[in-house]
């Protein structure tokens, strides 16, 4: 077989295995994008309180970074695949019972269940990507991950807001568990079984502490998803309990920020192959800082198109920012601990989602109902607040890194 040929062949296998570890990104998009806009719906079932009702997502939060680092130091051990199989199993079993459910409390023991599944999957996502894909290919790759995190991102608010408004929300769950039966079906064709070798001295995981890009590129990852917790549910409760939206409604509002990551992520994700992943990321978290204040301007004006506009532009920012982080952070993690190191970053973005999602309840709580305007506000403002500090550690935090 000839170079070209063999190295096509390689380009086709890495893409098939980013695409497989796109179908946990679907899942986690349902997890959180349908389920956010359900949330009305869930209330009104059950009759809970505005306090009782953010546990459905807090619950799936504790326990997914609960599993994380642990998963993925036992997935550098025994495997990757194993480690993935077990947790879409739990996936499909908490689903399932979130789906037939008759009460609350079940709802969150099954969102529990569902989170430890969710976990351990993506506990290893990252070094499965990175194992699987050239050094000089690795922006194009996680590119495309993040293109098809983006169709989810795109789509599911949608489908939870349709399916809320016009059916249950229960479906959301059991197409949760279906998606779930189709990663598990294929995990074995695209998941290597095998562990990792023990690690020499060089690269045991203290080296993680000591590698700039590493710490810098999960912090920055860290304040993205804080900042997503405090936009998404904040946007969620603007637009129905202030401007009025129905659940379908407010799903489409999201699309002005998913579309972006339909058309963006392959481009930037070159970009940073090219010219290294610090300015990338700088572009992005500057973007990011204009939407969040864009929407905490549009918490005042209640302007529907500032609100789209704002979307829109923290869209276009996390399109740079993220595939170019994840390829800063796991760039140079050698192959013995990147299921660790996986992990590690991943509960970190899951401890910032926690945060986000605490912080915005705490403030919608704290006020009355009347004054969530104010409340979505305060919430955005910080979300602005947290983005420049991204910005600040890429600037100096960040090596200019090249493939």
């Amino acid at each position: 077989m000839s170079t070209d040929a063999q190295s096509a062949s390689g380009s086709v296998a890495w893409r098939r295995v980013v695409l497989w570890a796109g179908i946990p990104l679907i899942i986690g998009a349902l997890n959180e994008f349908a389920l956010l806009v359900s949330i009305p719906a869930v209330r009104a079932e059950f009759g809970l309180e505005l306090h009782s009702v953010g546990w459905m997502v807090l619950a799936f939060l504790i326990a997914d970074a609960a599993v994380l680092i642990a998963a993925g130091r036992l997935g550098d051990r025994i495997g990757r695949r194993r480690i993935a199989v077990t947790g879409l199993s739990l996936v499909v079993v908490g689903s399932l019972l979130c789906a037939v459910t008759p009460s609350f409390q079940l709802l969150i023991l099954g969102r529990v269940i569902e989170g430890f599944g969710v976990g351990a999957v993506f506990s290893g996502l990252l070094a499965i990507i990175v194992d699987s894909v050239p050094a000089q290919s690795r922006g194009r790759a996680f590119g495309l991950w993040a293109l098809i995190g983006a169709c989810s991102v795109l789509v599911s608010p949608m489908v939870g807001g349709l399916l809320a408004e016009h059916g249950s929300w229960r479906w959301i769950f059991v197409l949760n568990a279906l998606i779930s039966v189709v990663a598990l079906l294929t995990a074995r064709r695209y998941v290597s079984a095998a562990p990792q070798p023990s690690a020499p001295a060089e690269a045991k995981p203290a080296r993680l502490v000591t590698s700039a890009n590493y710490v810098a590129g999960t912090a920055v990852t860290t304040l993205v998803y804080a900042t997503c917790g405090l936009v998404w549910l904040a946007v969620v409760y603007f637009l129905v309990m202030v401007l009025g939206f129905g659940l379908t409604t407010a799903g489409v509002m999201f699309a002005s920020y998913g579309v972006w990551w339909l058309l963006l992520p392959p481009f930037t994700g070159r970009f940073a192959d090219r010219i290294g992943v610090r300015t990338p990321i700088i572009i992005g978290a500057a973007l990011c800082v204009i939407g969040c204040a864009t929407l905490a301007l549009a918490a005042t004006t209640q302007s529907v198109l500032a609100i789209a506009a704002a979307l829109s532009v923290m869209g276009i920012g996390l399109a740079f920012v993220v595939p170019s982080a994840n390829s800063a952070t796991m760039g140079n993690v050698p192959p013995q601990i990147r299921g660790q190191a996986s992990g590690i970053n991943m509960t970190a973005r899951i401890i910032g989602s926690i945060a986000g999602v605490s912080v915005t309840v705490a403030f919608v709580n704290s006020l009355d109902a009347g004054d969530v305007a104010l409340s979505a506000q305060l919430v955005w403002g910080l979300a602005a607040a947290l983005m420049v500090l991204a910005l600040l550690i890429t600037a100096f935090g960040i090596r200019r890194v090249t493939a």
